[in-house]
């Protein structure tokens, strides 16, 4: 592997890997003490050249450097300055992760080389994309996904209070396994006072892309429902594979006013209802555009069910209830007080088979290991360096098992809270951990979409039982060894059955009843959908939280069925019919986590605001 001087004016810029400064002109080859250029990836670009890096870890990344003529431009640093501001904000799976912007000074140079370190995205741009497949349009299908899953990116970014500026199909990259992520934040901007000031004043910034940028973009007054527009003309020339430009009249047309009402002849095989949406998208009055992305996403929704219908069912998967419940839960009181508790928010619970002992982790990086009776400690196990994610205890109450950000799972003597074995993975973290009924073998999620399977006496790996595009965050096992996980690509996958969709944003927690019939999904779209575990058909679709939805519990019975949320609310449902029977102000912050003793008669609840609270089912 060679290692690549960046000077401008190097002569002879390759040298191998094993020097600290060029063997030509002396600049440094280990930028920041960390980064070392591989080789050049594009200076095609007119803004940056690119690079392939690597640093200590190995994991290939990109650095993206302001041209050389460029460097000079005040209004350009600032440009290059601001896309590496938004990106190291924003923390999303569909938008480059930005890790480090610096300067760096060549030997004998004395104007600064402007450097930005990201996440390097493997795949094609849309454009690219496009044109290798001669610009066969994409299906309508594929459109609805790819318009759900473009616009969750964009409510992330404009609950930044950002605006793109610059959506269309070359700012939109096409990961290898099918994931989109925006790029290019160059010319975003800030949705803030002081810019609704500027855009008064007449100062707002023009910047266009002929064919995909709206009339008040192109007079310097860009509003979040800007990028609604753009979104709307890159879906015209996906649909139609052809430029949004040249569907204008060649006659007598203005790029920005022009409302594209013969891009449907184009494209005839579209449906109405989806036609709609995207010229609503890009309408030419603002006020005509979806007030913000929810709005959109909501339609979304609805031109997806229609379009494809998730099968209903009519099994009896419940027992029939003779009358309506009226089950209650009321508080019996806290596990542990601020002395032996935990000191940030409990993210995970586990108890034991025979209901006596609780297990908690913690984004304090602890494990605590509680009488669930007295409510006392009885051991704090240590080890995590991080953030401690999931815990899980076996179905023999011997052995404990916890997955962190710290790349470990570990696992522990639950009675005597000695470390028993430390694996420690070759991923970013493990996010959810489960132990199969056997006993034989630990399930993981991961932060890179991964659910493995590991041998639980040895720790060793055995294989991935499923890949989703982005973060798992839940995994659940049945009775009879299928294996759910839930992941931010809005997916729920059945190991070895099939994938389940149907909600609009990330899924946050899976949960498998006992007879291993239904599967609940809790998401960050504020539902819970209710699904035959075995069919994959859809029966419930429960809406009730104010706020993304974090975990499920069924108990034991699997009559009832315990959601907690970021409104910091528990809420208790009937599953024989999907109604809400009882809801309560649970803790001061959200709720993220929630787990039944094995009679069904306790309720155990994790928050943000650090407390474990035990509640009674009446």
């Amino acid at each position: 592997m060679m290692s690549l001087c960046i000077n401008p004016n190097c002569q002879n810029p390759d040298n191998p890997d094993n020097l600290l400064r060029c063997q030509s002109c002396a600049s440094e080859l280990l930028l920041e003490g960390r980064y070392r250029v591989i080789s050049l990836l594009s200076n095609k670009g007119g803004f940056g050249d690119i690079y392939e890096i690597r640093d200590r870890s190995g994991i290939p990344k990109v650095l993206k450097v302001l041209k050389e003529e460029k460097k000079n431009n005040a209004k350009a640093v600032e440009q290059f300055q601001r896309e590496a501001e938004v990106l190291s904000k924003l923390n999303h799976p569909g938008i480059p992760q930005g890790e480090e912007y610096f300067t760096f000074f060549p030997t004998n140079i004395q104007q600064p080389m402007h450097c930005l370190v990201m996440e390097k995205i493997e795949g094609d741009n849309l454009h690219e994309w496009l044109q290798k497949r001669d610009n066969r349009p994409i299906s309508e299908k594929l459109a609805v996904d790819w318009l759900i899953e473009l616009v969750n990116t964009l409510d992330e970014v404009h609950k930044q209070q950002l605006i793109h500026r610059d959506i269309k199909p070359s700012n939109i990259m096409l990961k290898p396994n099918g994931q989109l992520v925006l790029i290019d934040f160059g010319i975003a901007r800030v949705n803030s006072e002081t810019y609704e000031q500027k855009k008064l004043a007449g100062q707002g910034t023009r910047v266009v892309s002929d064919g995909y940028s709206p009339l008040e973009q192109a007079t310097g007054s860009a509003i979040p429902q800007s990028d609604f527009f753009a979104l709307g003309r890159t879906f015209v020339h996906l649909l139609t594979g052809i430029h949004p430009f040249d569907l204008c009249d060649q006659y007598n047309h203005d790029i920005y006013t022009d409302e594209l009402e013969n891009w449907r002849q184009k494209a005839p095989k579209i449906s109405t209802s989806l036609a709609d949406l995207i010229d609503k998208l890009m309408a030419r009055p603002i006020n005509k555009r979806p007030a913000d992305t929810q709005a959109i996403l909501q339609r979304l929704s609805e031109i997806k069910e229609t379009l494809y219908p998730t099968k209903s069912t009519n099994s009896l998967l419940f027992q029939p209830q003779s009358t309506v419940k009226t089950q209650t839960i009321s508080l019996k009181g806290t596990v542990g007080n601020w002395h032996s508790g935990h000191s940030e928010a409990v993210l995970t619970l586990a108890i034991s088979p025979d209901g006596q002992t609780l297990a908690s982790g913690s984004n304090d990086k602890k494990i605590k290991v509680w009488n669930l009776k007295s409510g006392n400690e009885i051991h704090t196990l240590t080890g995590h360096i991080l953030q401690v994610n999931s815990v899980a205890i076996s179905s023999d109450g011997e052995i404990l098992v916890s997955g962190s950000n710290d790349q470990k799972i570990k696992i522990w003597n639950l009675n005597t809270g000695e470390p028993i074995s430390t694996t420690i993975t070759n991923v970013t973290g493990i996010t959810s951990v489960a132990i199969s009924p056997n006993r034989q073998t630990l399930i993981s999620g991961d932060y890179e979409g991964k659910v493995a399977l590991w041998n639980l006496k040895t720790g060793e790996y055995i294989r991935t039982l499923a890949t989703h595009i982005y973060r798992v965050s839940s995994v659940a096992i049945s009775p009879s060894g299928y294996v759910a996980s839930g992941g931010w690509d809005t997916t729920i996958k059945v190991w070895p059955k099939s994938t389940f969709t149907g909600h609009l944003k990330r899924v946050y927690s899976v949960a498998i009843s006992s007879n291993g019939q239904i599967l609940v999904s809790a998401s960050e779209d504020k539902t819970i959908i209710v699904w035959n575990l075995s069919t994959g058909e859809k029966i419930y679709t429960l809406s009730g939280h104010s706020n993304l939805v974090n975990c499920v519990a069924i108990s034991p019975d699997g009559q009832t069925l315990v959601s907690g949320g970021d409104d910091e609310k528990i809420k208790v449902w009937d599953l024989s019919n999907g109604q809400e029977i009882y809801s309560v102000n649970a803790h001061l912050d959200g709720v993220n986590a929630l787990v039944f003793t094995p009679d069904g008669q306790t309720l155990v609840s994790g928050g943000k605001d650090t407390t474990i609270k035990v509640w009674r089912m009446d």
